[in-house]
């Protein structure tokens, strides 16, 4: 199963790693810390909500475009005007497509598979003038996921679920098997490490979305790491929990690009599903039994709020 795949290969990183450690002792302070932390509620500000069908629809296209909002450095960040507020980042892309639902059949997976560049580059159009990071990719996945969600599924990503049977683990096989842009896999050592982030936070979302109920339900939900992207490892070193060497330290505060599977990078997101993991266990000795997908969510819902003095890792990729 390639879920457990995930813990499984991330450790052999985790017990080979040079560049990243966790600190044991970092980890039981911060469970302490979010013991108790409530979990965050489902945004439906910035989230389009309708029919089962059509959120399941919604969210299939978001992860599939859920990934690098961060700019260049010294550069303003991609942002998106509404209800006089400046949003940027992932609920940026989710207003986006909310918004876009008005004008632009995203939905209908044929009309999809043949967007155009400039219907894409208006949905993404920018309050600060600044374009999307990676556009072309992202033209690329949106017209990728709208053909084969088209050939193989009838249009409709519901039945992607339904095909899963209630079973994330199986959900995320499928949309690695079918969706190429999903395949977040890298090789350290000469062994192929599973990451999957984007993949399981699909599985996550619709759940979140769904409140676990009909499409949303999955009876091994609890099975989701978390989701290695670049606001939880930042998070987790803000708290000690991740240590990095002098000389990856000062490649991340001056915003040196670590490249993509990269030992570097490798080592950051497979001991940040690591750490999520330990955090799992010092939760449950204290009687605060979550998930890890919900540690992440909790994380990443307080990574928002804080200041960080340094910069998350920054890696131009399309897998988070």
């Amino acid at each position: 199963m390639l879920l457990e795949n995930v813990l499984s290969t991330t450790q052999f990183v985790v017990k080979h790693s040079r560049q990243v450690k966790i600190n044991q002792a970092a980890v039981e302070r911060l469970a302490k810390k979010i013991k108790g932390q409530p979990l965050p509620a489902w945004d439906t500000t910035n989230h389009f909500t309708g029919t089962p069908q059509k959120t399941v629809q919604y969210i299939f296209l978001l992860d599939s475009l859920n990934f690098c909002f961060w700019a260049d450095k010294g550069q303003p960040r991609w942002t998106i005007a509404h209800n006089a507020k400046q949003v940027n980042g992932y609920f940026a892309l989710a207003l986006a497509l909310k918004k876009a639902l008005k004008k632009y059949p995203l939905l209908d997976a044929n009309n999809l598979a043949k967007i155009s560049r400039q219907d894409l580059a208006d949905i993404f159009a920018a309050s600060n003038g600044q374009t999307i990071p990676l556009f072309e990719n992202r033209l690329a996945i949106a017209r990728q996921t709208g053909s084969i969600l088209a050939k193989k599924y009838n249009g409709q990503a519901i039945n992607v679920i339904k095909a899963a049977n209630k079973n994330a683990g199986k959900l995320i096989e499928l949309v690695l098997r079918d969706f190429p842009s999903f395949r977040d896999t890298a090789v350290f050592n000469g062994k192929k490490i599973y990451l999957l982030k984007r993949a399981q936070i699909l599985a996550g979302d619709i759940w979140g979305a769904l409140g676990g109920q009909g499409l949303g339900e999955f009876k091994d939900i609890d099975r989701l790491t978390c989701f290695a992207d670049y606001k939880i490892p930042q998070i987790l070193h803000y708290f000690g929990v991740l240590e990095y060497t002098p000389q990856l330290l000062q490649k991340i505060k001056n915003e040196t690009l670590l490249t993509a599977s990269s030992r570097e990078e490798v080592e950051i997101r497979a001991n940040t599903i690591w750490a999520v993991e330990m955090l799992k266990k010092d939760l449950a000795k204290l009687g605060r039994n979550l998930p890890s997908f919900q540690i992440d969510w909790i994380l990443w819902n307080m990574a928002q709020k804080i200041k960080m003095p340094e910069p998350y890792h920054k890696t131009r990729t399309i897998y988070y």
